[in-house]
């Protein structure tokens, strides 16, 4: 547990880095810091994994670019995000997502629960494959 907690306090403070130097940036991106988290179930080890995405160069977030694309198309609505239509199993393993911070300037936070981890990414492409 204290591992977790230790993760998360590092996340603030990657966020807290990233924030002063999202503000140098173009329009675009200008004000984006999202700290990005993933709890899997008890069937998957109850773990627990985040990351920081700015949408900058030396950004955390693994992929970066289409993380950002989708935060784009969907204007960083986790509920307007649509599935691919790849074949998922029905076991259920629940899993939640969560991400908070600033998009292009606007505050942000938003939690939902996916019934497993290949939905989640169905519907979330690479924001949360990390």
């Amino acid at each position: 547990m204290s591992g977790r907690i230790l993760a998360i306090v590092a996340v603030f403070v990657s966020l807290f880095a990233f924030a002063g130097t999202a503000q140098a940036a173009p329009a675009a991106s200008q004000g984006t810091a999202l700290v990005l988290t993933v709890q899997y179930s008890d069937v998957e080890d109850n773990a627990f994994k985040a990351t920081v995405l700015t949408c900058e160069r030396g950004d955390l977030h693994p992929r970066r670019a289409l993380a950002c694309a989708t935060l784009a198309a969907t204007g960083a609505d986790l509920q307007a995000m649509q599935s691919d239509n790849r074949a998922c199993t029905f076991i259920y393993a629940p899993v939640e997502v969560s991400m908070f911070g600033f998009w292009r300037g606007e505050p942000v936070h938003e939690v939902h629960t996916y019934p497993n981890s290949c939905v989640m990414l169905a519907h979330t492409g690479a924001l949360f494959d990390f």
